[in-house]
């Protein structure tokens, strides 16, 4: 397996700045997901890895070797597209075998080869089939077996399952998890999927406008990140992030919204706090409930609408002229207008400089 380093990478088109001079490194044998929205440049520096585009200025490495100037099949990396690319009029056997068939690989090796990769992704029984007669999950398997075939160090993953369906993404997903557990390789992968990023990764690169805003496992990008970008990226609902002014209250550190003052519990700020700081105070809608938690702050506040989902209900709150979005039990008996008793979780609060919007 090879770690994947880019140093001072840049990418343009023209006038137009795709990558600005970035430094990462994809640790050897980690399951890397690059995320973030569409046009920021993701897709861009897997292709560049994968030496499909001219880097402007930059160096790319794969294991100990600069690959900057070389040849796609000198990098010795597999990439798995969008699109499965499969030829219509050749069976899956033959499609996964390509690659070793016109290197005039032998026949038996081809055929070793092929059952290999087709007992590892559980498609033996589709082998003489055409890409007509397979689904999209189907399809998707035997495109990550030609990958597979050459037996890379590094495989590169470029939105392989916005194609599928939902069902279809969640059963590819957990085959992926396992593919990389089974394989002695490096996986970068490129999503704007949130849900694909935490349940794959090892580690994320969250992007946007070409710039990482934040490297960490998905525990540290959820749950610290570390500005607004990533805190709003990140999480379904969306944080709640209320506007404030960071004051001392009897020795303890709280945030004053409007005429409600907040607590921030044991929060570790990143830097000395001001009193009077202009601040968002930023809590996850998990982590407003109705059950009392170990460190919680308790406000009772009436509820403006709500949305039954069958599995919770999805509620705001009037809190002091802004919205406080909360996650409820899914059976709660509620209607607009109630006044419920809500914990705050503080053990999950973040908090911002309003100026900077990067963590305090």
């Amino acid at each position: 397996m090879h770690s994947v380093e880019v140093k001072k990478l840049n990418k343009s088109f023209g006038k137009t700045v795709i990558l600005n001079d970035i430094d990462l490194k994809m640790k050897a044998g980690g399951f890397t997901v690059l995320l973030g929205p569409s046009g920021c440049g993701k897709s861009t520096l897997l292709r560049l890895i994968a030496g499909l585009e001219d880097v402007t200025s930059g160096e790319i490495v794969i294991g100990a070797k600069d690959v900057t100037l070389a040849d796609p099949k000198d990098r010795d990396i597999a990439m798995v597209f969008q699109s499965y690319a499969l030829f219509p009029h050749m069976t899956v056997a033959e499609n996964i075998g390509f690659g070793m068939k016109i290197n005039k690989k032998p026949s038996e090796e081809i055929e070793r080869r092929v059952s290999e990769v087709a007992g590892l992704l559980q498609i033996e029984q589709l082998l003489d089939r055409t890409p007509a007669q397979l689904s999209g999950g189907q399809r998707q398997r035997v495109a990550i077996g030609r990958a597979l075939m050459r037996k890379p160090k590094v495989f590169l993953f470029d939105e392989p399952l916005s194609n599928l369906d939902a069902k279809l993404r969640g059963e590819m997903r957990l085959e992926l998890k396992k593919l990389h557990l089974a394989l002695d390789s490096t996986i970068v992968y490129v999503t704007h999927d949130q849900i694909e990023a935490m349940t794959l990764a090892t580690e994320i690169i969250l992007l946007n406008k070409g710039i990482p805003q934040q490297i960490g496992t998905p525990y540290e990008i959820y749950n610290r990140p570390q500005n607004v970008f990533v805190a709003k990226f990140v999480g379904s609902p969306q944080i709640n992030l209320l506007k404030g002014t960071l004051i001392k209250h009897k020795d303890e550190w709280g945030v004053l919204v409007n005429d409600i003052w907040l607590p921030l519990g044991s929060y570790v700020f990143t830097q000395k706090p001001v009193e009077g700081m202009k601040v968002l105070y930023g809590v996850r809608p998990e982590h407003v409930t109705q059950s009392p938690l170990n460190s919680h702050f308790q406000i009772t506040l009436p509820l403006t609408a709500f949305e039954m989902t069958g599995s919770e209900t999805l509620a705001e709150f009037e809190l002091s002229g802004q919205i406080l979005r909360a996650k409820l039990d899914a059976n709660i008996d509620v209607k607009d207008g109630d006044l419920l008793c809500l914990h705050l979780n503080l053990q999950n609060v973040s908090l911002f400089c309003c100026a900077t919007e990067n963590r305090v």
